[in-house]
């Protein structure tokens, strides 16, 4: 997959590319759906490997959800932006970041990571630590979540929350 990214200057294009016959095999755009920077603004993309769709997060923290099967379908927004605290004044922040792993979606957003499972992604865990400011990237390697901050020198690692057993 292929995300194009230009947050409050341009549009974002996601496609997903071929690589054997080097084609676009599907694509979507936000041009024209957004009136203003208060609208909501794809900031990262993920393809979900078992569900025949695309994730993607704005600038609110929201998850939405591109069907695959179409490319004229709008995104399907979750919204969560009423349920999270926002960064403190002052702060730097950092644009969010989505990973998935073992069946569970992971969102970075300023100084957590907010992890959902299950087939509604309903959020089931967060991890946060007190100091290092806004998480700026974060991966996961085996059983291992690592992440950056903003502060120099400041990252962390914790172990990849299990899914839940449902």
């Amino acid at each position: 997959m292929v995300a194009t990214l230009f947050p409050k200057a341009d549009n974002c294009f996601i496609g997903l590319l071929d690589f054997r016959d080097k084609s676009v095999v599907w694509s979507w755009s936000d041009a024209g759906t957004a009136a203003s920077l208060e609208d909501k603004r794809v900031l990262h993309a993920i393809a979900m490997e078992d569900e025949r769709s695309v994730c993607v997060i704005n600038q609110y923290d929201d998850l939405g959800f591109l069907d695959l099967r179409s490319s004229v379908s709008g995104v399907r927004w979750s919204s969560r932006s009423k349920l999270m605290n926002r960064k403190a004044p002052g702060e730097e922040s950092c644009y969010p970041k989505l990973a998935t792993h073992g069946g569970q979606l992971f969102s970075s957003m300023n100084d957590s990571i907010s992890v959902f499972s299950g087939p509604e992604y309903v959020l089931t865990s967060t991890l946060r630590r007190s100091h290092g400011g806004a998480i700026c990237d974060f991966s996961i390697g085996g059983d291992r979540l690592f992440a950056l901050h903003n502060e120099e020198n400041v990252f962390d690692v914790w172990e990849t929350p299990p899914p839940p057993i449902i």
